[in-house]
């Protein structure tokens, strides 16, 4: 009975050993010796064997069990919003489509929305994370996935259509930047990526996640560096303005300087400027009105500022005017030629405290100035007030000058004086107002950090440098001479204290007496040494200090002024005549001013030599 038993028991086993693993045992029933122990024995080993394999696929399958779990709690609990989809359907029509490449199923798609919108049907929301649920602001899962059409926003079709396109085509992911859309309604920015595991679209991941915080970083980011590239452009406008204006002594072309440079930093269609002239505003200047045909108009145009009008409000109240629409404001007068204006923008120039004239830009566009538009325009205004006043004290001087040489005419030997006085006048009309341009247009900056405190400080020397000049000739009852050794080291005080002041730096300065220079030679040998010395207070010494010394002899010809210090010297590169510094550009320029010649030595320290005729050139 007990050999039955086993038997029947082992049989049972090898039938469940058969179907779970379709393993068939060929028995040959003909063998002539086969025996019955043989049979259980052998028996016996499948079964062990049988649950052996049975355990470790148990313990297999407690793995699996495990991961999938960890895997849920993952989906479940992750920090990133994850959808779970179907793409089978939608792949399986796709690949019916004449298409191959990405691009070509993304085009085909767009020239077919009701195909795409078929496609987006198919698709089968398996699962979504809690993150999901968090981040489009739904209750539950159930709320989320019943209102899909709430989450939408115009550009989800566009991305729906190429996560397709990449799904067909073969790619395991597909990425982008696009706007997603909460129940409320509210959008903000989304990193989507979409996975595609077994590439049919079986099992579609996709992750989202809210970068609307980064995107409004880089939004001001980039708003900030193109405020600084505006302001960058103004200012080398206002640098531009400041040259150009400098070289001029004429009214109309300063005035026609302005208004062109004006329309690289604000566009306009026509534009003129205005100037108080016996009680009346005159245009001075206007440019852009012959392609309107009101050239001959303007030309002619006078309003009298004792009437009542938008101008003589703008000169009473100083005050700066924008009419966004001048087909209904009640302080703009139609005029038949100027009927294409649309908007107006009028800003009045001052000159101590008293307006002058007024800057007036037309535009063909309603609403077309802002308060940014006079904001950039201030500084200019400002050069623009300063650069007509010299125009008119330039002529001013010039027609006192010419009645001064009327009445001396007869007295040959104060001929040359006269002369040397008008060129006086001219250079400090020139030259000293457009640096007071210059720093009346920085003077309100705000600077935010030491390199641009230093500038300031390197910009206020070399006014005083100039000015200093002046403060001698008026001292002198020489017009035309001032003193160069006085003058050495009243400059060298004044450096060393708005610079730096130290005890342990002294000054020698070997001059010979009566050496005296015009203004023409002073003032490029005042900013001279201005930026040389500067140089050497700043740069020269560590702790220690030491000396800087001032010798000017005359040799041939030729005057030679050296200029050392006992410093660290100058870098290699100055030394070969490679300068990047402002202030030794500027040097080599003043050099060549008075037709000198310039060198940089180490010797002991920096050795500068400078080399220049006695006679001055005119």
């Amino acid at each position: 009975m007990d050999i039955i038993y086993h038997l029947l028991l082992v049989f049972t086993i090898i039938i469940d050993y058969i179907i779970s693993t379709e393993v068939l045992l060929n028995i040959k029933a003909d063998t002539p010796n086969f025996k019955q122990d043989g049979l259980i024995t052998d028996l016996e080993n499948k079964l062990s064997q049988l649950e052996k394999e049975q355990s470790s696929l148990n313990n297999s399958l407690k793995k699996l069990k495990k991961k999938e779990l960890r895997y849920h709690n993952i989906f479940k609990n992750s920090a990133v919003a994850i959808w779970e989809e179907d793409f089978s359907e939608a792949y399986t029509i796709l690949k019916k489509l004449p298409c191959k490449t990405e691009k070509e199923y993304s085009d085909y798609l767009d020239n077919d929305h009701n195909l795409l919108n078929k496609l987006f049907t198919t698709i089968k929301i398996l699962d979504v994370n809690l993150a999901t649920i968090k981040l489009h602001g739904a209750k539950n899962k159930e709320e989320l996935i019943s209102s899909l059409d709430k989450i939408f926003t115009k550009d989800s079709y566009s991305t729906l259509r190429d996560q397709f396109a990449s799904l067909a085509s073969g790619a395991h992911y597909y990425k982008c930047e696009t706007t997603g859309q909460k129940l409320n309604g509210e959008n903000f920015n989304v990193m989507l990526t979409a996975f595609f595991p077994n590439n049919r679209g079986e099992k579609v991941f996709i992750t989202t996640m809210d970068i609307s915080d980064r995107i409004l970083q880089e939004n001001k980011q980039s708003s900030i560096l193109k405020e600084i590239e505006e302001k960058k452009k103004i200012a080398d406008i206002l640098v531009e303005i400041t040259f150009e204006l400098a070289s001029k002594t004429d009214q109309k072309d300063i005035l026609e300087t302005i208004l062109k440079q004006i329309e690289k930093v604000v566009p306009y269609s026509s534009a003129n400027i205005m100037l108080v002239e016996n009680n009346k505003l005159i245009v001075a200047k206007h440019r852009g009105y012959d392609k309107f045909g009101a050239d001959e108009f303007m030309t002619k145009f006078a309003e009298n500022i004792a009437k009542e009008g938008a101008a003589k409000t703008f000169r009473d109240n100083h005050q700066t005017q924008i009419i966004e629409d001048t087909q209904i404001s009640k302080d703009w007068k139609i005029f038949p030629e100027t009927t294409y204006i649309e908007s107006f923008l009028s800003i009045p120039i001052e000159w101590q405290g008293n307006v002058i004239g007024l800057l007036n830009l037309d535009s063909t566009q309603k609403g077309k100035f802002s308060q940014n538009d006079i904001n950039t325009l201030k500084p200019i205004n400002q050069a623009a007030a300063i650069s007509i006043q010299k125009a008119r004290l330039f002529a001013k001087a010039e027609n006192e000058i010419l009645e001064r040489k009327k009445t001396e005419t007869k007295l040959k030997n104060s001929l040359k004086e006269k002369e040397i006085l008008l060129r006086e006048i001219h250079h400090r009309v020139k030259n000293n107002l457009t640096i007071i341009v210059a720093l009346i247009n920085l003077q309100d900056t705000k600077f935010s950090n030491p390199e641009e405190t230093e500038l300031f400080e390197d910009l206020n020397q070399r006014i005083h440098s100039i000015a200093l000049v002046h403060e001698k000739l008026y001292e002198n009852q020489d017009l035309s001479n001032i003193d160069f050794a006085s003058y050495a080291l009243d400059l060298f005080n004044s450096i060393r204290s708005v610079i730096v002041f130290r005890s342990d730096i002294t000054f020698k300065i070997d001059i010979p007496e009566n050496i005296y220079f015009s203004l023409d030679r002073l003032i490029p040998l005042g900013l001279t040494l201005n930026e040389l010395l500067t140089n050497s207070l700043k740069y020269a010494f560590t702790e220690i200090g030491g000396e800087i010394s001032l010798k000017l002899e005359t040799i041939g010809n030729y005057y030679t002024l050296c200029v050392k210090d006992s410093g660290i010297g100058y870098p290699e590169q100055v030394l070969k005549g490679n300068y990047t510094q402002l202030g030794l550009i500027l040097v080599s320029s003043l050099v060549d001013q008075i037709n000198g010649t310039l060198e940089f030595n180490n010797i002991n320290g920096a050795y500068v030599t400078i080399e220049f005729p006695i006679l001055e050139k005119f």
